[in-house]
Parts: C-alpha cells; structure tokens; sequence
C-alpha cells in the first residue's frame, strides 16, 4: 500500500532537523581562523623568556653553591608549564587552532634547556671559581722559608713576606699538549729544606730551558698568590713539581699551587662580575632571539589565514 506523498516525512530525521539531510553522524564544524590576540603574543614572548631566566638563574648563582640537589629539583618542576603546553596543544587539535600553542609548548622547552646548559656554563667557569675562593681564608705575611703546605691547606689567597721572591733558575714546565709550568717561591733565605709554594702557569715556559714568564713574574710589587681551584690541571703541576725536585734537588712535601700576582682580590671580583656580565648578555640576548620568533611565527601563520 502506498503511503500519501504528503505524510511520507512526518516523523522522519530530516524533518525533525527542518529540512537537513539524514546523516549517521552529525559533522562537525571547522573551526575559524583568527588571528592570535594581544595577550596569546605577549604570552608567547614572555612566558618563555622567564622561564629561560628563571632556570639560568637557578643554575648559576648562590642557591646551587648552597644546595645543588634543590636546585636541580626546581628546574625540573620548572617543566611542569612546558607539559601543561603540550598538553592543551593535542586538545586544541580537537577544537581549535594549535598553532599558537604549539609554539609556546615549543619554545618554552627550548628556553628550558638553553638556561640550563648556559647556567651550568657560567656557574662552573665564572661563579664556582669565585665562591671557592671566598670561602677559603687569606692569610697575611707569609714566610715561604717558615711554613709548609699543610700549615696554609685551607688558604685561598697568600700573601707572602716581604723579600719573597720567584726562584726562576729552577724553574721548570711540564708538557702533556700543553704546558704545565712551575716556580718555586722562596724566603730570603733560598737554602730552605722544603719548598712547598709553587707559581704555576699554563703555556708560559718553554718546557727545556728554566725560563718561567708566567702571571705578573716581572712585576716587582708582585708577592701574593692565589690558589689554583681547577682540580683538573692539580696533576699534571705535581707532576711538574716532581720533575723540578729530581732535576734541581728540591723537596716538595705537600705543594701548595698559587697564581703570582699583586691584587689577587680585584681577580676574584673580576670572577664575580664576568659572571653577572654573561647572564645579562644572555637574558637580554634570549628575549631578543624569542621576540624574532615571534614575530616570523606571526608572519607564517598570516599566510595561513
């Protein structure tokens, strides 16, 4: 029986949908472009930015020399934002535009490890050095022909008596691709038995010949001594100080390294302010490279829209 022409739609989905084609499934809508607003672009500069100074900060300055482990656990919680990005980046896929997050989850993560790695950088070349040295003592009027090495173990800066002075005839370098060079530092009285105070140098001497020219070797006001700090170069200046004992009948008992010098204080402080120089140059440095980004992210994303 054929059903009235008229009744045919009562009841059916496209009439309930007024006049929508019948579907399976209901499609869903793309969504607009739009071009990222004045907050989503100042965002975009900022939050990685500080997230780079943040994590720069913490690994370069007082809070790592006073405790590294803290340290290291505020920069991975720093990568708490950085997953929160990614994280409404996949559903912004769903729907909306990723892009503009995407981005973000991006460079916050390269801002992450570029201020970790340069921390690291300015922390172990510029601010260890000088935290080191200022937690060691200094110790006055020192007479090199009356102390030995165990006497100064906790000495950061020495200055020595006056009438101290480089023993250069038994000078001597020791070469391992570079060149380890050593002097003894002696008292008035140079016949002394133990010899512990050694001026050091790297690449200052020839090796061959007993002709040290290392730090301020010619400057007469010269008389103090800063204490080498970089254990990896301790070993090869022993091994200098055992060549110079065997060739010239010298006895080392417990070697104390020094840089010679006439105002070791201003070389400490240099440390110090090298080391606030690189991460002012840096966090101006990055917040420019992220502005660039910005702004070509801006320029590729219009082509889109």
């Amino acid at each position: 029986m054929m059903m009235n022409p008229k009744y045919e739609a009562y009841g059916s989905v496209s009439a309930i949908l007024g006049g929508m084609p019948a579907k399976g499934k209901l499609a869903r809508e793309p969504y607009t472009n739009k071009r990222p607003s004045l907050p989503v672009l100042v965002g975009c500069i900022f939050v990685p930015w500080l997230l780079f100074i943040t994590t720069f900060w913490l690994r370069s300055f007082e809070l790592r020399r006073d405790s590294d482990g803290l340290v290291s656990v505020l920069c991975y919680c720093l990568l708490g934002p950085v997953l929160a990005f990614a994280w409404m980046t996949f559903n912004l896929v769903h729907v909306g535009d990723p892009r503009p997050m995407a981005f973000l989850a991006t460079t916050a993560l390269l801002a992450w490890c570029g201020g970790f790695l340069l921390g690291d950088n300015n922390f172990s070349s510029y601010m260890r050095p000088f935290y080191d040295i200022t937690n060691l003592n200094v110790y006055p009027s020192v007479d090199p022909s009356k102390f030995v090495g165990t006497q100064l173990m906790d000495a950061g800066m020495i200055q020595f008596a006056k009438g101290s002075k480089l023993m250069f005839e038994k000078s001597i370098g020791f070469k391992n691709d570079d060149i380890y060079c050593v002097a003894p530092i002696v008292g008035s009285n140079s016949t002394q038995a133990v010899v512990d105070f050694w001026a050091i140098g790297l690449n200052c001497c020839s090796g061959h010949t007993p002709d040290f020219k290392c730090g301020e070797f010619s400057n007469p006001s010269a008389n103090w001594g800063l204490r080498l700090m970089d254990d990896s170069k301790r070993d090869m200046y022993r091994l200098a100080v055992k060549e110079a004992e065997a060739s010239f009948n010298l006895k080392a008992t417990h070697p104390v390294f020094v840089y010679w010098m006439s105002d070791p204080h201003a070389e400490v402080n240099a440390y110090q302010d090298d080391g606030f120089k690189f991460f002012t140059m840096y966090a101006f440095g990055y917040f420019s490279v992220q502005l660039f980004l910005v702004v070509c992210a801006v320029v590729v994303f219009a082509k889109c829209w």
